[in-house]
């Protein structure tokens, strides 16, 4: 067996100075452990390799190789060198027929160069023919398949159900409508798609959801849900070298932020196909991804998303913020008023959607449920979709008289929109203050954060009705009252914080105080417990230690000197 080392090394080095060769062979280490590499025909590849190794010469596919995206390539290599009996494929670290063998002396240096040419004489036309043909995608036909719908009974009920494949579905003239055209997948969602059409079976059907479309006068069928999964499939059989229809290839994106997420996913799906060596891919993308498609006819916005189901994209749920969106344009009868304010709704999804998770899912979502004293599990599906629906009305008595008060009846329609504009804003500015941000720099270790973030709530329900005044001393005393909870409590959790927010009619304080003065006085004399009464070492003693590192940063805002008296007893 040639012994590894440095002399052979170069010797190897030398005998194929076009290719990359890497040996390892430190001093003082078996020769059972050492190894030296010289790469195939992709000479800058090193995942792809000929492996000097135990005695013996070997192809190894190792790194990118071993992932569902090369198993074509891998299956490719198996099957042209299946025949050759000095061949033999094997497995390694659990994956298997990952490394092929070669029959080959290796008793000397000669004998190992030989066996190393040999090797890739046999491997190196194969990998070369695979990328050749694999390079440039081969082009895909056009769908040559019926393209029109049977739309038996859209006159007459003013919807249909349909099943089609994609190919049928490009077939037809798709737009996107104004208020639609918003695109904001990101790597996550492009390649879950992926995996998912890599599923697709070589002989039969693949389903992937239902998509909503609106027929107009003209033929024409706007896309109302499922855009967002058209224009990543559009791109991807693209990038597939596909020759057919593809109508949302002349639909145009407004937004910055969608133009960004568009040439993201170009850049990725480019990328992902350039790591595909399924031939097959595209026609069966066009030919067997199936889709359940309803058809409306109607021209008014309302009736189209009263048809949103509960699912779409595979299963995927629609969102709170979908069905609300949904929900309260079904009571807009004017249609460019419905365009318009589903746009600005998009682009609110769009660009500043933490804000309005964070405004309505937690913050105003809590506080609306604490005024009336009940408890609630933020995880119940749908739960926000419930809270801020339309509520109840007489039919002979209109609503009127909305003052954008956290806890007012939501009325259908335009006051939704407008009502959530308003405390997303109202809620970015609380974000800026310097207490806010103070209150998330402390506490955000540990399990504090748990308590942080029902603090928040109640302070921004302060904030909605008193702005920044005495705003430091209402953090104080808020964070005094739920601090009792931390030095009380064995554990931190979530909806016993929430139940001990609730019962401590905080929100009913603050609503019934015409002044600052009222709420504070009130909120103080409910503090019963601090800090200094945590005896022993631990978590209750660790969050007292944050509160009095916060309010040391804050203690140039305190103006209220019954407020400073108490800070100073408790935290100095």
């Amino acid at each position: 067996m040639a012994w590894i080392d440095q002399h052979l090394e170069k010797f190897i080095k030398d005998c194929f100075p076009e290719r990359y060769v890497y040996a390892y062979h430190e001093y003082r280490t078996w020769q059972s452990s050492r190894y030296l590499y010289v790469t195939t025909v992709l000479k800058d590849d090193k995942d792809l390799h000929y492996e000097y190794i135990g005695g013996a010469v070997e192809l190894h596919l190792e790194g990118k190789y071993q992932s569902s995206d090369y198993k074509y390539f891998a299956k490719e290599l198996r099957f042209q060198t299946s025949r050759n009996p000095k061949l033999h494929w094997l497995g390694w670290q659990g994956r298997n027929q990952c490394r092929c063998r070669i029959d080959a002396a290796t008793d000397n240096w000669e004998q190992l160069m030989n066996a190393f040419v040999e090797i890739m004489g046999i491997f190196d036309p194969i990998i070369e023919k695979i990328i050749r043909r694999t390079s440039v995608n081969p082009s895909v036909e056009a769908y040559k398949g019926d393209t029109v719908f049977s739309e038996e009974g859209l006159n007459d009920d003013e919807v249909c159900l349909a099943t089609c494949s994609l190919g049928k579905l490009f077939g037809n003239n798709l737009v996107i409508p104004d208020y639609q055209r918003n695109y904001c997948w990101e790597d996550k969602q492009v390649k879950a798609l992926w995996d998912s059409l890599k599923e697709i079976p070589h002989d039969g059907e693949y389903h992937l959801g239902t998509i909503i479309l609106q027929k107009d006068p003209n033929g024409n069928y706007a896309v109302i849900d499922g855009q967002q999964r058209l224009v990543t499939l559009t791109l991807i059989v693209r990038e597939l070298n596909y020759q057919g229809n593809m109508p949302l290839l002349t639909q145009k994106f407004l937004s910055e932020n969608s133009k960004k997420h568009v040439a993201n996913s170009r850049w990725l799906i480019k990328h992902l196909t350039s790591r595909s060596y399924d031939e097959t891919l595209c026609s069966r993308i066009i030919n067997q991804l199936i889709f359940t498609v309803l058809i409306l006819k109607e021209s008014r916005l309302d009736l189209a998303y009263t048809f949103f189901s509960n699912e779409n994209s595979k299963g995927v749920p629609l969102s709170d913020y979908d069905l609300l969106k949904a929900h309260h344009l079904r009571y807009i009868f004017i249609e460019k008023q419905a365009e318009h304010l589903a746009s600005r709704w998009n682009d609110l999804i769009e660009n500043d959607y933490p804000s309005l998770e964070k405004t309505l899912a937690a913050h105003l979502f809590r506080l609306r449920k604490w005024m009336r004293k009940k408890n609630f599990n933020p995880d119940e599906r749908f739960c926000v979709k419930e809270e801020f629906s339309s509520a109840l009305i007489l039919p002979e008595i209109p609503p009127f008289g909305e003052k954008f008060d956290f806890y007012e009846k939501i009325q259908g329609g335009s006051h939704f929109f407008a009502y959530t504009e308003h405390f997303v804003n109202r809620f970015k500015q609380f974000s800026g203050t310097r207490q806010v941000r103070a209150l998330r720099n402390h506490l955000k270790w540990e399990s504090h954060w748990k308590y942080a973030d029902v603090i928040e709530t109640l302070l921004f329900g302060y904030y909605l009705k008193f702005g920044e005044q005495y705003l430091t001393e209402a953090l104080f005393c808020i964070s005094g009252y739920i601090a009792q909870h931390r030095y009380e409590a064995t554990r931190a959790l979530a909806y016993k914080i929430r139940e001990y927010a609730k019962d401590s009619e905080i929100v009913m304080m603050i609503d019934q105080a015409s002044s600052p003065t009222f709420f504070l006085a009130e909120c103080v004399s409910t503090i019963k417990k601090n800090g200094r009464d945590v005896e022993e070492q631990g978590i209750g003693m660790r969050f007292y230690q944050r509160l009095q590192d916060m309010f040391s940063d804050l203690y140039d805002d305190f103006t209220d000197m019954t407020i400073i008296d108490k800070y100073n007893n408790e935290y100095l």
